[in-house]
């Protein structure tokens, strides 16, 4: 308990403050390009099937785009989420990609 205690501490020094928490925005957007390039990728005939490999792309980033369009206005973005939260999210958007794959 003490180490813990130590490494607490010692955060609350570096960060300058009792909060460990992050703004939403970059966890989001990891979540959101690891879930999307998953779905692309498993279910390729949902983005025109029978366009070329630029169309697809743009498409691709136009989707992400609005999206994160729709978070800015919405403010989903300036959400403070804790660094667990944060990381969860990170990390389920990698395991969505490498699930769907």
């Amino acid at each position: 308990m003490a180490v813990w205690h130590n490494l607490s501490t010692y955060w609350k020094n570096i960060t300058g403050g009792d909060d460990m928490v992050w703004k939403m925005r970059i966890p989001l957007f990891i979540f959101v390009l690891g879930t999307l390039s998953g779905i692309v990728q498993m279910f390729p005939n949902i983005l025109l099937a029978n366009t070329t490999y630029f169309i697809r792309s743009v498409v691709f980033i136009g989707i992400l785009t609005i999206l994160f369009m729709l978070f800015e206005k919405t403010k989903i973005n300036e959400m403070n989420v804790h660094i667990s939260e944060g990381l969860a999210l990170i990390g389920l958007g990698f395991l969505i990609d490498f699930i769907m794959v």
